[in-house]
């Protein structure tokens, strides 16, 4: 597992990418090849980054970040 980087909460004046909590069950996801990485407050992270913002932490897969605990 990667190493989470610590951020700050979400600023709604910066660039964010889109949350997106974990799926029960089965989903049906549309994956955009050309957002392959992330943005958290202006800075961008690539495909596969870890954060943790208040304990949460997320992922970053497919331009989105994933809650992952």
């Amino acid at each position: 597992m990667a190493d989470k980087t610590h951020v700050a909460p979400r600023d709604p004046g910066k660039k964010n990418s889109p949350l997106a909590g974990p799926s029960e069950g089965e989903s049906t996801v549309v994956l955009d090849a050309a957002a392959a990485s992330c943005t958290w407050n202006g800075v961008d992270f690539p495909d596969g980054a870890m954060v943790e913002c208040d304990g949460i932490a997320y992922e970053c897969a497919f331009g989105q970040w994933v809650k992952t605990g």
